[in-house]
């Protein structure tokens, strides 16, 4: 990640003073043909998401060459979101819920000419929660206990329990082709991942047309695609390039015409630039500080709610997003339509912060200027991820905010991998991460009791009242009905604290101005490339 001072440097040598010549008479109607450059941050793993570790570039990369069986649509503003077909075609349910039937396409192939077919869906179920493959996702289809073959063109899903997020869970995954990957065993899928690049066949918009590792990965128009016409572009260029300063530099001279991810620093001056746009979009994820109950010092709900307090949530957002986030309160962001609007947000109140801890014990017996109870210093290590800028600099601000309050702050980057292993282990005090929730609003991986710490359940967070909401929203089939329930758990979690929540910040994303029908949005920034295009003038 670069540094603030590299970002300001790129941005000084920016030239958003270049007078237009007027506006760029957009066609109405799409071109076909044309390839654009799309930056990435890192290489992927592989070209099967069933058999490495995932990020949200290779996932998004992937389903440009990969269909799901439905299309879910980012129209979660007003009610829970809604589904287009894709490989199938219309859906229904059985009276008591419990077996969904999908209806596929006939004119759908592989890119070998190989049809699509009900066999395939089966097939993928199998893969997906195969003990050999041990797909990342593979909780998504617990519930799941039979994928029916009905005929060529029609797969019935069974469940075990009508539940709110059945269709959800189906429609996880993009279907994989049986006649081709099937040839290899499942137990050697993890440790040969080059064979399905070599033995690769699609069912998507693209497919790959070469792959030079740590340099770009390039797709081609797969033309046995089942929409005419589409898509439009011949090429998408996929290029590594970790550096962001790098990112803006090339977008501005047109080497690059797409940057999902822009520094909120560098957002107001390609808004500015004619060659430029910038779009936005609020993806469903948050930046929480985690709190491990199991250590003594966080173990107390009222002490948790303290430290809340003392942080000056507003003033981190101001500092570090431009004006492109806004306080959190809740995992299920603003944006979204179960977000309790009701609910206040914790104000900043040092005072009231200072007031709770001592009514918990902790005093500066020693005048040292740091609290302490029963011989032990409220002193502790806050841990976020090396390359994030934000949450780094946000750790920094919360030690000097706490300290105010006699709580002493010892920001820690790490690793990923070794963060991943502490949070595994539970050996930390506090971390700042992000998270994401999908559109199914399970929030019960994040804080059901889970005393293994198999889910996400990071913080060991244990609340009987949370647990029977949990249950009491898995009996109700229409997830909108359960609005009371998940505003109840908005409430408790803000009461108690379990995860003190930073801010919801705003998707950034950077395209050239001759880029055409990008739609960013919190299904992918990728979403809907099959329908992106050049207008070939700059």
């Amino acid at each position: 990640m670069a540094s603030p001072l590299a970002l300001a440097l790129c941005l000084g040598c920016w030239d958003s003073s270049e007078p237009a010549s007027g506006p760029i008479k957009i066609p109405s109607q799409p071109i076909a043909g044309g390839e654009i450059v799309v930056a990435c941050a890192s290489d992927i793993p592989g070209l099967n998401e069933i058999a490495t570790s995932s990020s949200q570039t290779s996932t998004e990369l992937i389903l440009r060459m990969f269909v799901k069986l439905l299309d879910e649509l980012p129209d979660y503003q007003d009610h829970p979101p809604t589904f287009e077909p894709r490989l199938a075609t219309s859906y229904e349910w059985s009276e008591d819920h419990r077996t969904l039937t999908f209806h596929l396409r006939r004119d759908a192939v592989w890119s070998d000419g190989v049809p699509i077919t009900a066999e395939d869906v089966r097939w993928t179920w199998q893969v997906q929660t195969s003990d050999q493959t041990v797909w990342e996702n593979a909780s998504m289809k617990e519930h799941i206990t039979d994928v029916e073959v009905v005929d060529d063109y029609t797969a019935r899903y069974h469940f075990t329990h009508a539940y709110p997020g059945q269709l959800v869970q189906a429609n996880e995954g993009a279907i994989l082709p049986k006649h081709a990957w099937g040839r290899l065993p499942l137990e050697q899928w993890r440790t040969n991942l080059p064979w399905f690049t070599d033995n690769l066949v699609v069912s998507g918009p693209f497919t790959l047309d070469s792959w030079t590792p740590q340099e770009e990965i390039v797709l081609k128009r797969n033309e046995r695609y089942f929409e005419p016409g589409i898509p439009y572009l011949d090429r998408v260029i996929f290029r590594i390039t970790p550096d962001p300063t790098s990112q803006l530099t090339q977008l501005r001279t047109g080497v690059i015409d797409y940057i999902r991810q822009v520094p909120a620093e560098a957002a107001r001056q390609i808004d500015a630039s004619p060659k430029t746009r910038l779009l936005t979009y609020w993806p469903a994820q948050f930046n929480p500080i985690i709190w491990n109950t199991k250590n003594p010092l966080f173990s107390e709900p009222s002490t948790r709610r303290a430290l809340a307090l003392a942080i000056d949530r507003q003033t981190i957002v101001d500092t570090l997003w431009y004006g492109f986030a806004k306080p959190a309160k809740s995992p299920v962001i603003s944006s979204v339509w179960a977000h309790h609007k009701e609910m206040a947000p914790l104000p900043y109140d040092p005072e009231g912060a200072r007031k709770l801890l001592a009514e918990n014990g902790w005093t500066d017996s020693d005048g040292d200027g740091i609290l302490d109870r029963d011989g032990e210093r409220f002193s502790f290590e806050l841990l976020t991820n090396i390359g994030n800028r934000e949450r780094n600099d946000a750790a920094v601000m919360i030690q000097d905010q706490l300290k105010k309050i006699g709580v002493q702050v010892s920001p820690r980057p790490v690793e990923w991998n070794a963060l991943d292993d502490r949070m595994s282990s539970g050996n930390f005090g506090a971390i700042i991460m992000g998270l994401g929730l999908d559109t199914s609003l399970d929030m019960s991986s994040f804080f059901k009791t889970d005393p293994e710490g198999k889910e996400l359940n990071f913080g060991y967070y244990s609340n009987a009242r949370v647990d029977e909401i949990f249950s009491e929203i898995s009996t109700v089939l229409d997830i909108e009905a359960a609005r009371p329930l998940l505003f109840e758990l908005q409430e408790i979690l803000q009461r108690e604290q379990p995860h003190t929540y930073l801010w919801e910040s705003q998707r950034l994303v950077g395209a050239r101005s001759t880029l055409q029908g990008a739609t960013p949005s919190s299904v992918g920034t990728y979403d809907q490339m099959r329908y992106w295009w050049i207008f070939p003038q700059d």
